[in-house]
């Protein structure tokens, strides 16, 4: 009997090991749990980042959010582009993604996840993490008409965390939740004719007025609100695929003096002008390179040929589209190819923990009255001081580059977008403790 017992486990795990792999991506996790080895290897806590605390929230919060993503979009299914945490379906280059430009908020807890300045003791953390996926939501019931059902996942959620005795420790003030959405899309205007545009009114509700919202396009009005990068393509997870990286686009052989990847704008749009402008003067020289955008296609899902007109330009027209900012300000920064703004509203007000202090050291703004001389003002532009610009770009790359979320942290070696916004948010927050927070009068 024994014998016929130990050849059944034998013949189980064997079976387990050919088994699981296939059908589970989890399963080193999984049995590395059961065994008490961690998933990840864990580095000493950056100084600058202070403990942080991850609520776990109830499954009602997240369910409901991902249960339908193949009806998000009737065009097309959306699911593989929530997988991976956020960060799609991998390409055919190691730490490449598909990615979505609206799951940053996705990819932000992923990446907290591991981080080695979590805490799992409450009491010793300094700053407290809502990881409630915005960018599920506005799928998720952006088309929903019902204004009271729409609101009713937020309202559980504020009444959930204001509950709670570390959040009225301090009002929310230590509190932060990250958007993958614009924040125009939680700013309800007043209503009109028939139903009012926009999701909800999130962002005014009292139990968020303290609360920080990392956001990839912030309401430049708020002192509450800071901008986060829009994720792009790359994911790395160690310093070397990040200098290897960086070495390539310094190498890389630019071919024309701009260029630009979007599309046109219908008449009477806010960016149509900038839009206008731009693809009419790049299809008048040889010296731009145009890549149009088919407005009800995914363009991003065009990787090689959208990087690969970044990469052979030395400037990047970033005009406004359906906002002032724009997914594409990020590939052409990971692409070593200088931004050319039309508009403050663009970077310069929106991104300021990531982006140089002084605007002219990495990037272009033409004004109104240059909007049709775009060629001119660039090309008056001296060699070395766009060398000198685009080396400044490259150095970027990692601050506004989301790092791979199951990253070996003893690898990693450099501080991405994520470790960028809890440097910030740790600043905030000891000033909140010592009491200095000019915010705190408010």
């Amino acid at each position: 009997m024994s014998v016929k017992v130990l050849t059944f486990l034998a013949f189980f795990s064997i079976a387990c090991y050919l088994f699981f792999p296939s059908y589970s991506p989890n399963f080193d996790i999984f049995a590395n749990s059961v065994i008490g080895v961690p998933p990840v290897q864990s580095k000493q806590c950056d100084p600058d980042i202070a403990p942080f605390y991850i609520y776990d929230l109830p499954p009602r919060f997240s369910e409901p959010l991902i249960r339908n993503c193949s009806g998000f979009n009737p065009w097309k299914n959306m699911c593989p582009y929530f997988e991976n945490q956020g960060m799609g379906q991998p390409l055919n280059k190691s730490s490449w993604y598909n990615t979505y430009q609206l799951t940053a908020d996705m990819i932000f807890h992923g990446r907290a996840i591991n981080h080695p300045c979590r805490t799992k003791d409450s009491s010793s953390a300094l700053v407290f993490y809502i990881p409630f996926h915005t960018s599920l939501f506005v799928h998720a019931f952006g088309s929903d008409n019902n204004i009271a059902r729409r609101e009713a996942i937020w309202f559980d959620l504020l009444d959930h965390i204001s509950s709670l005795p570390t959040f009225q420790r301090h009002g929310g003030h230590d509190h932060f939740l990250v958007s993958g959405h614009m924040a125009w899309n939680f700013i309800r205007p007043p209503k009109k004719d028939g139903e009012p545009s926009r999701l909800n009114d999130f962002l005014k509700f009292p139990q968020l007025s303290n609360v920080s919202a990392l956001i990839i396009e912030r309401n430049t009005l708020s002192n509450n609100q800071f901008g986060i990068p829009y994720p792009s393509y790359f994911h790395p997870q160690s310093d070397a695929e990040i200098r290897s990286w960086q070495d390539e686009v310094r190498r890389s052989d630019r071919t024309h003096l701009f260029a630009f990847v979007g599309g046109a704008r219908h008449k009477g749009h806010g960016a149509e002008s900038y839009r206008t402008a731009v693809i009419s003067q790049c299809n008048r020289t040889e010296s731009c390179l145009l890549l149009q955008c088919n407005f009800w296609g995914a363009v991003w899902d065009e990787v090689d040929e959208i990087l690969g007109t970044l990469k052979r330009s030395h400037f990047c027209l970033q005009p406004p589209g359906d906002s002032s900012t724009r997914r594409s300000i990020f590939d052409s920064i990971l692409t070593g190819c200088v931004p050319v703004f039309f508009t403050d509203l663009s970077a310069y007000l929106q991104y300021e923990w990531y982006i140089p202090e002084r605007r002219e050291d990495w990037s272009v703004l033409i004004g109104p009255d240059q909007l049709y001389q775009i060629e001119e003002v660039l090309s008056q532009i001296p060699e070395k001081e766009v060398e000198r610009m685009r080396e400044v770009v490259i150095g970027m790359i990692p601050r506004v580059t989301y790092g791979h979320p199951n990253a070996t942290w003893a690898e990693v070696g450099f501080r991405d977008a994520v470790d960028t916004a809890l440097v910030e948010l740790t600043k905030r927050a000891r000033h909140i403790k010592d009491g200095t927070d000019a915010s705190l009068e408010n």
